[in-house]
């Protein structure tokens, strides 16, 4: 505590009796709910008041500088949100607008495809929305063979997302059907994750 530093603490104090030094000391520890009319307590008391209220101010200063940076971060995070949704809608679309050209090529080389299941029949279905089932086996690799935009789609990203990515969707989604969609969606989420864990490394 600065006031036991104070030079003129220890020249008054000389003056004092010692039963006065110990009351004097139990105000000191046990401010601000101690009090006594020792002179040199209330000089000690007035230095203790100031700098109770300097570290106030300081304390109140840093509660609203962190305040400021949390109501910045969210105003960051929901803008990149925002830029991220719109970006997998559009990339959904693109990857959609494939599958459907796939399924009608598929149509015209076979006409087994009435065989199909019900959701993935261009016949029974005005926009056929494929569903996959999400288990152990399932990969990212797997459903890139199989649809080429979405190849195209994941070759952007680095390894480090897509791995992540598809490791989190296995934990997490196991057992569920997912569409184009949702998987997209997820994996933008992961990169959103990955640049707000590595910006240090830009």
């Amino acid at each position: 505590m600065k006031i036991l530093l104070d030079p003129n603490v220890a020249i008054l104090i000389k003056d004092l009796s010692d039963a006065e030094c110990a009351e004097i000391l139990r105000c000191i520890f046990e401010y601000p709910n101690r009090d006594c009319e020792i002179g040199l307590w209330k000089y000690i008391k007035t230095q203790i008041d100031r700098d109770a209220r300097k570290y106030k101010d300081k304390c109140d200063r840093a509660l609203a500088l962190v305040e400021k940076r949390k109501e910045t971060d969210t105003k960051s995070s929901t803008i990149s949100s925002t830029k991220s949704c719109t970006k997998s809608s559009v990339i959904v679309s693109s990857i959609e607008k494939h599958n459907d050209k796939d399924i009608d090529i598929e149509k015209e080389k076979d006409s087994s495809n009435a065989n199909l299941p019900v959701e993935n029949s261009v016949e029974n279905v005005d926009k056929p929305v494929e569903n996959y089932f999400i288990s152990e086996y399932f990969s990212f690799q797997q459903l890139a063979e199989k649809i080429p935009a979405f190849k195209n789609y994941i070759q952007d990203f680095i390894p480090a997302i897509v791995i992540r990515a598809e490791r989190t969707l296995k934990q997490k989604r196991k057992g569920q059907l997912l569409t184009m969609r949702h998987i997209v969606e997820w994996i933008e989420q992961e990169k959103t994750f990955y640049q707000q864990n590595h910006k240090d490394e830009k």
